[in-house]
């Protein structure tokens, strides 16, 4: 561990050395990034931002009457439910609402043709969730219904009623591509990314007709309440029951519903609209890569170099431990993201990021700092001149951003999104786009909304496929550092030889020898059991021609040093 500490910090030394000797270039590496971000402030600085005050949207434009225009009658709801041959589910089965449906049906004949009655709530679900559920062809005396909705009572009267409708996520009625389901009640019932007034879940409520059956029950619930507390009184007016039996009870029970009943948007606050966020957010990324360009082409050039100038073989000849060199770089150039990182974060507090976590903001670039170093790495391992690993490596590294614009689009599966995200550019731009969101919207990518999507991407996906591409780019690097460099063959993972001591493996020569590696420890083994002064090495003949001598000494690749 001694001699590691001591390499480590000799080749650190060596590459500050390198570093501060071209001082002009180091500090355009670390100031280059920020400079590209200070352009977009003053791009920022020049759009021009719109202000929209609180307003209320009661105007005839805005409202959805209840049974009329987009939103369905009840008469329109069961006619469609029996042409497609799907049912209404109630429960739980109670006589309180089988006397429901029995007078319901009185006002609508339909209903008790596409009504079916469930034990309770659980039964439901359950036959939902089985195999048998919609498993039948004909509409008539179909055990295994299609269920478009379900209104399930939690309490029944007569003073208090609780009860929920619940509708099929994919059920709606077509020709409306963008309110085709109703809305998935699941996640947050507030999106602080929306600025204005959005008429999508009014038309989802609407299309799927939830304010009608919300209409229809109510305007039970409230004629059933007025009757009980007639019962109360005069001691002589009934519901009908199931039975069938009439009374004298008037059937217009739905005057005691208002004629009209219309929905409006709620009242909106009043916010910034900033149009540089919304306008940027699709070239935010491939601006932000720019500014890295310079500095990662830096770290491939001197890299390569000292692979093309024998350097590192020198250093491993003189006993430089296996890794080192690419931990030294790591490091010195991790560090010099990070100090990049905080410039841009500090630059950034008051103005791209005014609204973000500024230990977000710094977490987001130094992780796409330290994949984009092993993604150098990585690069560096295929080439062993450094003026075409520059050229190179820099297209390639700007060429991993373009499979953005094929994942970018919020309809593109997060599993799409993911697998791309294993080239890091890709994940560092799709970053980018929840910053523009969080930002546009004046709420900013916190710790604790970070998780939360927009636009289709996650930005936590995004920060934890950065650091993954760190290991993996590393991993990937080392394994074809050792095999494009011949010195070990495509297999030697899985050679014996390789995870023995580094005494034992030293001792082979080539990659041909690593089979014969572990016959030559059985010998060593023996040979030190044996306890003899025999020579360990037999018919070795010193003799050498002079020219073969002289071809050795002339040799265009040996190279000698001194002290």
């Amino acid at each position: 561990m001694g001699t590691s500490g001591r390499q480590l910090k000799a080749m650190l030394r060596k590459n500050w050395l390198l570093k501060i000797r071209h001082p002009f270039l180091t500090l355009t590496e670390i100031l280059l990034p920020t400079t590209v971000m200070l352009l977009l402030i003053a791009v920022r600085s020049r759009v021009d931002t719109r202000i929209h005050p609180a307003q209320p949207y009661i105007r005839k434009d805005m409202l959805v009457e209840i049974g009329k225009g987009i939103s369905p009658s009840f008469p329109q709801v069961l006619q469609g439910l029996l042409a497609e041959g799907e049912f209404l589910a109630f429960a739980p089965d109670t006589e309180e609402t089988r006397t429901m449906i029995h007078f319901m049906s009185i006002e609508f004949p339909l209903l008790k043709q596409v009504s079916r009655i469930y034990k309770d709530e659980l039964e439901l679900e359950a036959y939902i969730r089985s195999k048998m559920y919609g498993a039948c062809n004909q509409v008539k005396d179909c055990s295994n219904p299609k269920i478009k909705g379900a209104i399930v009572f939690h309490d029944q009267g007569p003073r208090l009623f609780d009860y929920s409708i619940r509708l099929n996520h994919t059920w709606a009625f077509s020709g409306f591509p963008d309110v085709k389901t109703i809305m998935d009640v699941n996640g947050p019932f507030l999106n602080d990314l929306e600025l204005g007034v959005s008429t999508v879940p009014i038309m989802q409520y609407s299309f799927s007709g939830f304010f009608t059956l919300q209409q229809v029950v109510d305007s039970f619930i409230i004629f059933a309440a007025q009757q009980a507390e007639t019962k109360t009184a005069t001691e002589y007016i009934e519901l009908p029951d199931s039975s069938g039996k009439t009374s004298s009870l008037n059937f217009s029970w739905t005057q005691f519903s208002p004629s009209k009943i219309r929905i409006a948007p709620f009242p909106t606050r009043e916010y910034t609209d900033e149009e540089f966020q919304s306008i940027i957010k699709r070239v935010m990324g491939v601006l932000y890569l720019l500014g890295f360009l310079y500095p990662i082409s830096r770290l491939i050039s001197y890299s390569v170099f000292e692979k093309e100038q024998k350097i590192r073989e020198g250093l491993y000849m003189m006993g430089l431990k296996d890794g080192i060199f690419y931990l030294s770089w790591f490091i010195a150039y991790a560090i010099q993201f990070a100090i990049t990182s905080g410039i841009i974060t500090a630059c950034t507090m008051n103005s791209l990021f005014k609204y973000s976590d500024k230990s977000v903001v710094f977490v987001y670039f130094l992780s796409f700092g330290l994949s984009a170093i092993m993604l150098s790495f990585l690069i560096t391992t295929f080439f062993t001149r450094a003026k075409t690993a520059v050229a190179v490596g820099t297209l390639s590294f700007l060429g991993a951003f373009f499979p953005y614009y094929t994942v970018n689009d919020p309809a593109v599966s997060m599993v799409l999104k993911v697998i791309a995200s294993l080239l890091s550019p890709t994940a560092f731009a799709l970053g980018s786009v929840n910053f523009a969101d969080y930002e546009r919207a004046h709420v900013g990518v916190r710790w604790s909304n970070m998780w939360r999507e927009s636009s289709g991407v996650n930005f936590l996906v995004c920060l934890l496929m950065m650091l993954l591409d760190t290991l993996l780019y590393c991993v990937v690097g080392l394994y074809l550092d050792k095999v494009l460099s011949m010195h070990y063959p495509w297999n030697f993972l899985f050679q014996k030889c390789f995870w023995r001591k580094k005494s034992i493996i030293t001792d082979c020569a080539s990659s041909s020898e690593i089979k014969n590696c572990g016959t030559l420890y059985n010998r060593k083994e023996n040979s030190l059991d044996k306890d003899t002064l025999g020579p360990n090495v037999e018919a070795i003949s010193l003799d050498m021609k002079q020219q073969e001598l002289d071809n050795r000494y002339t040799h265009p690749n040996l190279k000698t040093s001194t002290c």
